[in-house]
């Protein structure tokens, strides 16, 4: 994890460390291969963060609105956020 810190919308923000060498690699492969178009963009600021006040149901109803960083409820993120620091190894399944 590259950082983390409240965040005014969207409770606490866990920045991950993305894109990143491996993942800079994967994107210029992927582009090379054809399997991702020259024009999209690998992205950034990547993070797991709760929702704006009140919207717990966004997740429950598997609104997809965050272009692209994990959400969660803001009970879980709070619960999250007291157990990592600066630097943890974060994985995420699909």
């Amino acid at each position: 994890m590259k950082d983390l810190y409240p965040h005014p919308q969207w409770s606490n923000f866990l920045w991950l460390d993305y894109p990143n060498t491996r993942s800079w690699r994967k994107y210029f492969q992927d582009k090379a291969s054809g399997k991702l178009p020259w024009h999209i963009p690998i992205g950034g600021e990547v993070g797991i963060h709760g929702v704006p006040a009140g919207r717990d149901n966004m997740i429950s109803d598997r609104y997809n609105w965050t272009l692209g960083c994990p959400s969660l409820k803001n009970k879980d993120v709070h619960e999250l956020y007291q157990w990592v620091q600066k630097g943890t190894v974060v994985e995420i399944l699909l």
